[in-house]
């Protein structure tokens, strides 16, 4: 189980391969913090895997907008990673993968490796998100945002602000948009 104190992170960087290995690392490090090498193998290996996919696909549809990491302890002892990136599109599967074929793996291996994963494309901003769960024990599926009155709210608050021109609001409100959907419905939720 993870220390009581085990620090989250996030990274935001751009759409290059040299960033790479920074997401590796940073999750890494993250894990040595949080005492749990037990999960390092494969939450870095997936990270990568994630990344990796968010990068190829900015470069390959010339999106420039920065990648976003964030890295967090969803429960006792389990770590949810959650990738987004700014190119539209989801990431395809390719079954079966040529022993020669230096790439088109990345998905099998996420879904292999994962305890939960998933795609998303609904929420604030364009592109989509890629998350995963390791260290986990039984998780349900996150629930729907149609009919969301939480999204409803915070979104009604989020154009309140943009119409009142108070950047201080927007900001905040965007944040809680954004925090809101990612924790309600892109990531798992552990089973009670």
């Amino acid at each position: 189980m993870r220390t009581p104190h085990a620090p989250d992170c996030s990274l935001v960087f751009p759409p290059h391969p040299a960033w790479v290995r920074t997401a590796r690392e940073t999750v890494r490090t993250m894990l040595t913090a949080a005492r749990r090498s037990d999960l390092a193998e494969t939450a870095v290996a997936l990270t990568s895997e994630a990344v990796t996919n968010a990068v190829n696909a900015c470069l390959a549809k010339g999106c420039r907008t920065p990648v976003t990491l964030s890295a967090e302890w969803a429960g006792p002892g389990h770590l949810r990673v959650l990738v987004h990136d700014g190119a539209a599109g989801l990431p395809v599967r390719r079954y079966p993968a040529c022993p020669d074929d230096e790439s088109g793996r990345g998905l099998m291996l996420i879904e292999r490796g994962a305890d939960a994963w998933g795609v998303c494309t609904h929420g604030p901003g364009r592109g989509k998100a890629m998350w995963f769960v390791v260290g986990a024990p039984a998780v349900r599926a996150p629930r729907s945002p149609v009919g969301c009155a939480d999204c409803t709210g915070l979104e009604t608050a989020r154009r309140e602000a943009v119409k009142n021109g108070d950047r201080r609001r927007i900001e905040d409100a965007t944040v809680a948009v954004r925090s809101h959907f990612r924790d309600a419905h892109l990531l798992p939720v552990r089973a009670r």
